[in-house]
């Protein structure tokens, strides 16, 4: 009778602890779907120059206005610029961005920059030490947001 009693008790105390935890909901970052890591390439008209390369876009302390494009393992260039976002509909370029990188102070310009379904991106960029060599970069996601969060 005691072993009843025991077990009733036990389960009785292991609902009232699982159903009093409360539901964790997954917060995002105000950059996302923009922000993440992205698998990239890059193009000249129809010639693939540069990659398969990471890019890492994230957001700026700034305001929710900006994000950071940054290139950090310099696989396609010594990049790292900010860049004026919409995120009505996810798209973002810069008229004429510094680049963050000590010694490598060059201008960027990055223009058409749009995310597709939050898992493509494509945009295009010109650097002022190649003037007129416009590069179409596009790619997927290869880190989202979501996997981030996980525990």
């Amino acid at each position: 009778m005691k072993t009843i009693y025991f077990l009733g008790a036990a389960l009785i105390l292991s609902l009232a602890f699982f159903s009093c935890q409360k539901k964790v909901e997954k917060e995002y970052n105000w950059a996302y779907p923009v922000a993440g890591d992205w698998t990239l390439k890059a193009a000249i008209g129809d010639q693939v120059v540069a990659g398969p390369f990471e890019v890492k876009i994230y957001n700026s302390s700034f305001g929710q206005d900006s994000i950071w494009l940054d290139d950090y393992n310099g696989n396609f260039y010594q990049m790292k610029f900010k860049a004026k976002v919409d995120m009505s509909n996810l798209t973002f370029e810069t008229g004429g961005s510094k680049n963050a990188i000590a010694g490598y102070g060059i201008n960027v310009k990055l223009t058409e920059g749009k995310v597709i379904n939050k898992d493509s991106i494509a945009f295009k960029v010109e650097f002022s030490d190649d003037p007129g060599t416009i590069f179409s970069v596009s790619g997927h996601r290869t880190t989202s947001y979501d996997e981030y969060m996980q525990d």
